[in-house]
């Protein structure tokens, strides 16, 4: 019979043999003559030869000074400093990359290791898997009959199918330069294999610029015959690098690009130039752009030169749609309460002939002042100072000087609930045409009130504004004005001439009714308006001079989208004048987008295009999209195209097919498509080839 005091005593030396061998065979330290330690934790551990040979079994995890592991079995030979690891290894270095491997050899600090089924995660999340890895010098590691791809699988379009991959006999990743190199590559896109190169090589994802080929582009119409372009990225250093583009045609002149980029602390510098090879005799065309800022403690200043030696170079090879060329220099200067700008430019405009083809600022010198307050009215004025010399197209000369003060001031009326929007302004004005003999002096003053009575309620989650308003123009007549129409924008505007030397003529009323529904589904806003003044004749038949009638409607849905009308109705004969349409409505999946401009004279219709454009999203990541305008007048059609574009984490695929039929100079009507493949990080899909939207933007 065991007593009491023999229980405990057992129960005490059995605990404590548990805790032992619990201890001892759970974690293993292995240190070596240099202090690196190797820490091994598992269920079970077994130490052999003296604790030269240390073997451990289930839930394994490893850590050193060089890598984390874990997998099923694992053997440390400390006398050889040998690792020998299988079943389900995985294996984290100090750059966070992660190894896969079913079996796996090493020395102690993963500097000279093999391994069978390797797949490996960098940390910028590309993968490369094959048969065989070794690696050499802590930081050159080689996999046989391998393939490369940056593609995150939960972008995949099609299960197991990446963006893009390289297949290659054997791929090395040299960490420490941060390159990938192969033999044998082949690039597959959608696993469809598209190029073999017995060699190549790019810079693995964490490299954000290094100099190498960027994607080329295929493009294919009737007038340029196919374009294959293949730009070349030189990372000259990190703030400024260039990327020359040859660009090969197969029915006009190949030309070749550059674009030049330099940042610093105090300046940006951009160049964007290009040239022809004249294969067809019949002149080299060239064009040079380039911009430029430099920020001090003394101001901004900007610059700008533009030029090409043919007006139809640009547009022709789908170098840029511009049709006015503009060059200058431009400084401006913020201060605490004024600001200062001075600017002069050249514009050419190559749609015009030759005698209408430059306009000359030189220079437009502004400088304003706000918030100023007198101390005899207290009021806060604003001050706004110009002096501009300018020659037209038609090659007359304008210099004039101005001063505008101008004070707004605004009142609520408790008893009545009126609001005022009173304003004070004149402008000075000294004028000199080469039209005219004599300089002139002019002066624009005026007085304003814009009284508004605002009705609101709310019920529920809607709310509803009413404000009727009218508003009284005092200004003194003038011979300046071109009686500016009424429009959405300008149709409470205190003065609708937009020259600096011209200002709306005669005291005048505006008047009209803002509308506005809001609730948590849609908001509607609607304007109601017309202007009226007195003519300076009081004698002749139409005294009184009261414009046409605007309405302007908006209803929105948010992020579903909207409609926007404004309309112009005749005063007297009550027709339609002017109308102008434009909507964005989403559904599901689904886009789409109008824009209507119709315009009358004397019920005669002047002008009627529409446009429509269409996007659907097809699938992830992918959609087609479709637009095309119409000349409703001429019953042609300006210009349609149809394009499916494909972006995701790693790949971008664009192919657009349009139709132009906008001919101007020696530019043909076209007719063809264009290719792009970018394969990220080798190039940016900011240039998604020679797209053509000829409808709203979606």
């Amino acid at each position: 019979m065991i007593s009491i005091n023999s229980f405990k005593i057992y129960f005490y030396l059995t605990f404590l043999l548990y805790l032992i061998s619990l201890i001892f065979f759970s974690t293993v330290i292995a240190v070596s003559e240099d202090s690196d330690e190797i820490t091994i934790n598992a269920d079970k551990i077994e130490i052999e030869d003296d604790g030269e040979s240390i073997t451990a079994y289930g839930n394994i995890r490893v850590e050193s000074p060089d890598f984390v592991s874990s997998s099923d079995k694992f053997n440390y030979n400390k006398k050889k400093e040998e690792i020998i690891a299988n079943g389900n290894i995985i294996i984290k270095d100090k750059l966070k990359n992660y190894y896969y491997f079913d079996e796996f050899i090493s020395d102690k600090n993963f500097n000279n290791s093999i391994g069978l089924n390797p797949k490996i995660r960098l940390n910028s999340g590309a993968r490369i898997v094959g048969d065989k890895f070794s690696r050499k010098d802590s930081s050159v590691n080689q996999i046989d009959n391998a393939t490369y791809t940056p593609c995150l699988s939960k972008g995949y379009i099609v299960d197991k199918c990446p963006g893009w991959k390289l297949n290659a006999k054997k791929i090395i990743h040299d960490t420490e330069k941060n390159n990938i190199y192969y033999e044998g590559a082949i690039l597959s896109i959608l696993n469809v294999p598209i190029l073999y190169a017995p060699f190549f090589s790019h810079p693995d994802p964490t490299v954000k610029k290094r100099t190498g080929v960027l994607m080329p582009s295929f493009s294919s119409d009737n007038n340029l015959g196919t374009t294959i372009s293949i730009p070349f990225f030189y990372n000259i250093s990190s703030n400024y690098d260039l990327t020359f583009t040859p660009n090969i045609q197969t029915k006009a002149d190949n030309y070749y690009s550059a674009n030049y980029r330099h940042l610093s602390k105090y300046h940006e510098f951009n160049m964007d130039t290009s040239i022809s090879d004249n294969e067809s005799n019949t002149g080299t065309k060239n064009h040079i752009f380039f911009n430029g800022a430099i920020k001090n403690v003394f101001g901004k200043f900007n610059y700008k030169f533009q030029t090409s030696n043919n007006d139809t170079y640009l547009r022709k090879n789908y170098i840029n749609e511009q049709t006015v060329l503009a060059s200058g220099l431009e400084f401006s200067k913020e201060m605490e309460s004024s600001y200062l700008e001075f600017n002069s430019y050249v514009y050419k405009h190559l749609n015009n002939s030759a005698e209408q083809k430059w306009e000359y600022v030189y220079p437009s010198i502004n400088y304003d002042i706000h918030n100023y307050k007198d101390s005899f009215y207290k009021l806060n004025w604003s001050i706004e100072n110009s002096l501009l010399n300018y020659k037209d197209i038609n090659k007359n000369f304008n210099q004039q000087v101005s001063s505008e003060i101008f004070s707004k001031k605004i009142k609520i009326s408790r008893n009545t609930g009126l609001r005022f929007e009173n304003v004070i302004q004149n402008r000075f004005i000294y004028y000199n045409s080469s039209s005219n003999d004599l300089s002139q002096l002019r002066v624009f003053p005026q007085l304003s009130s814009k009284i508004s009575y605002p009705l609101s309620k709310s019920l529920n989650n809607r709310t509803e504004l009413l404000e009727p308003i009218i508003m009284p123009i005092l200004a003194p007549y003038n011979n300046y004005a071109n009686n500016q129409s009424i429009t959405n924008d300008n149709i409470f505007a205190l003065n609708r001439e937009t020259s600096i030397s011209q200002w709306e003529s005669g005291p005048r009323i505006n008047y009209g009714i803002n509308w506005l529904i809001r609730n948590d589904i849609y908001t509607v806003s609607s304007s109601l308006g017309q202007s009226a003044k007195i003519n300076k004749d009081n004698n002749s038949e139409n005294s009184s001079e009261i414009s046409n009638y605007f309405i302007g409607n908006t209803l929105d849905f948010g992020n579903i989208g909207y409609v926007r009308t404004d309309i112009t109705i005749d005063r007297k004969d009550l027709y339609l004048k002017d109308n102008n349409i434009n909507s964005s409505i989403q559904f599901g999946k689904l886009k789409l987008g109008l824009d209507y401009d119709y315009e009358t004279s004397n019920k005669i219709k002047t002008s009627e295009q529409i446009s429509v454009g269409a996007k659907v999203d097809i699938f992830k990541d992918a959609n087609l999209i479709m637009s095309m305008r119409k000349d409703l007048m001429s019953d042609k059609i300006i210009g349609n195209a149809f394009g499916f574009h494909y972006e995701n984490d790693c790949l971008a695929l664009n192919f657009d097919f349009y139709r132009d039929f906008t001919a101007v100079g020696d530019i043909d009507n076209y007719r063809g498509f264009s290719f792009t493949i970018t394969l990220k990080p080798f190039g940016t899909s900011k240039q998604a080839g020679k797209t053509r939207n000829f409808g709203p933007e979606l």
